[in-house]
């Protein structure tokens, strides 16, 4: 049996393989970086959102304390309730004291817990939806 080999053909294919693994690698680069951008945006979302956050629980503090007496109609009802809270507190409070003096008496404590999903769904209720912007180029909502 014959067998010939053409060393110039071989290494051409040769070449051109290296070649396409080479491009394919670049690929692979490449779209890591793509998400490990992606990635490194998100978290940097997740802490402005806490930021936002943190903004809107300020300047509720701030509007609290400026008309928390007298408060506009639409916010009467959320001022009522952080009244009967910052209340609740201070009752607490005053039982902890008298808990100090005669730790031996009973106290009677009542919570109202609240989820964090009926939190989360009051306060999407109560804050305005922004309008959603649209995606960029080429930019999937994973």
């Amino acid at each position: 049996m014959a067998f010939t080999v053409n060393v110039d053909e071989l290494k051409k294919k040769a070449v051109s393989l290296g070649q396409s693994g080479m491009s394919l690698a670049q690929a692979g680069v490449d779209k890591g970086i793509q998400l490990a951008n992606v990635a490194m945006l998100r978290a940097a979302n997740v802490k402005e959102d806490s930021n936002l956050r943190a903004a809107y629980a300020e300047l509720g503090k701030m509007y609290f304390a400026d008309h928390g007496a007298e408060p506009e109609e639409t916010y009467a009802a959320v001022c009522a309730q952080i009244a009967d809270i910052q209340a609740a507190i201070a009752a607490n409070n005053a039982k902890i004291a008298e808990t100090k003096v005669a730790p031996e008496a009973e106290v009677e404590v009542e919570v109202e817990v609240e989820t964090e999903a009926e939190a989360e769904a009051e306060t999407e209720a109560e804050e305005p939806a922004a309008p959603e912007a649209p995606p960029a180029d080429g930019d999937s909502a994973d």
